[in-house]
This record gives C-alpha cells, sequence and structure tokens, in this order.
C-alpha cells in the first residue's frame, strides 16, 4: 500500500509545473512517471504519452517550449485524497505558430509515491482546444457524431 501525499507536495508539483523549467518537474518525478496528455496528437502536439523522468523532462525541454508558451494555469479546483490528486481549471497559453492565444478547460489526475509523481493524465476541453489550435470551427457531421452509436455500452 502506499502512503499518503501530502497537500505541500502537490502544490510543490503545481509550481514546477507551472514553472515549465524542465529540471524543476524533473525534480518532482519518479524515474518510471507514465506521463499522458489526451487530445489530438495531429493537431495538439503537445499531447500523446511519455514514460520516465527523461522522457517527461525531454518534453518540456524540446517538445513543448516550441509548440506553447504557457501563460496561466487557473486552479479552481485542487483535491487531494491517499496518494492522489485531481485539479480542475483552466489553462491559457500562446501557440507560436500562429500567435494566438489559446484558452481552455483542464483536468489532471495524479499518483504519487514517495513524493514523487508516478502517473499523470490531462485531460483538456479537445475539441475547444483543437479548434482554437487551428483557428476555425470544426465541424462535426450527423456521420461523424452517429459513429458513437457504434460504442459498446457497459
Amino acid at each position: 500500500m502506499t502512503s499518503p501525499v501530502s497537500r505541500a507536495v502537490v502544490e510543490q508539483f503545481y509550481r514546477a509545473y507551472v514553472s515549465r523549467d524542465p529540471e524543476r518537474i524533473g525534480a518532482t518525478l519518479d524515474d518510471d512517471v507514465e506521463w499522458h496528455v489526451a487530445g489530438p496528437v495531429e493537431v495538439m502536439h503537445v499531447c500523446g504519452f511519455w514514460r520516465g523522468k527523461a522522457a517527461v523532462t525531454h518534453r518540456f525541454t524540446h517538445i513543448v517550449p516550441k509548440i506553447i508558451e504557457l501563460k496561466r494555469l487557473d486552479i479552481e479546483s485542487l483535491l487531494v485524497d491517499g496518494d492522489s490528486s485531481a485539479m480542475f481549471g483552466r489553462i491559457a497559453c500562446l501557440q507560436l505558430a500562429s500567435g494566438r492565444s489559446i484558452c481552455h478547460r483542464t483536468a489532471h489526475i495524479v499518483r504519487y509515491r514517495d513524493d514523487k509523481v508516478i502517473f499523470f493524465r490531462v485531460i483538456n476541453d479537445t475539441l475547444d482546444a483543437a479548434e482554437q489550435y487551428v483557428g476555425h470551427h470544426i465541424n462535426l457531421t450527423d456521420e461523424t457524431i452517429a459513429s458513437c452509436d457504434d460504442l459498446v455500452a457497459v
């Protein structure tokens, strides 16, 4: 069984996360961290899956700075329970290629072991974000919506 994480450790992680400093972020990560940012990778190149501290710090060193500049993370709710935290808020950034301001809802699920992040999952309002990334409304046709009927109910 894992030990509970303190709110102070969670807040320290978010200070490092907002700093965008790869060394500060790396100091909060477990060597075998799983980092997953859900979203359409083809449109939002900051989305994807990275495993391991080296891969995540590389993301913050070489990938993210070429795509966006974080302007603000407004945390509306931050819950800490056991070895996990959940955050809901709004992220604002500048898309470097276009100069467009991007602002959308985001949620994080984070798990910790020995005060280090072992699991980080980002769930963005991806339709809103993707439309901002491409710079126009994405038309969802009846055909696109109908494809949801193919989903299996559980």
